[in-house]
């Protein structure tokens, strides 16, 4: 039984971050934060230049923010291979055997989806196994 998120630096990434943790907490599971160093890349409010080492480290460091003590033990996966971040989110939370994937997602236009697609899309409809979604509060 583990908890997977898949993280991004956006507001509603770390969103999905802080929901993952507290879903850990609730469930006593493991929690294992995931993220795609391509994705990063191409977020479009954010210049992250892709560096997994950074982002493990980041990753690391908004953990350590949330955590209590007698949390359940985190894990942080970081890759770069290239390819489809949908794809290598969902082998990641696989290759875990994790029993829900938390994901963060931002509101999007029709047309913005048809141009960019949406990763978050594809996650929630591609996952065999339930997806969480989180958002960022919206301003008042």
């Amino acid at each position: 039984m583990t908890i997977c998120v898949a993280f991004s630096s956006s507001p509603e990434g770390v969103a999905a971050l802080a929901l993952a943790v507290r879903e850990s907490r609730l469930r006593r599971a493991p929690l294992v934060a995931l993220a795609t160093a391509k994705q990063e890349r191409f977020d479009d409010d954010h210049d992250h230049e892709g560096d997994e080492h950074a982002l493990h480290r980041e990753i690391e460091r908004r953990l350590a923010e949330l955590r209590l003590d007698d949390d359940p033990e985190t894990q942080v996966r970081v890759i770069d291979d290239g390819g489809d971040a949908a794809e290598a989110i969902i082998d990641l939370a696989a290759s875990v055997d994790a029993e829900l994937l938390v994901l963060g997602v931002k509101r999007r236009s029709p047309m913005g989806k048809l141009l960019t697609g949406s990763t978050a899309q594809r996650i929630i409809l591609d996952s065999p196994i339930p997806v969480l979604v989180a958002h960022a509060a919206r301003p008042a």
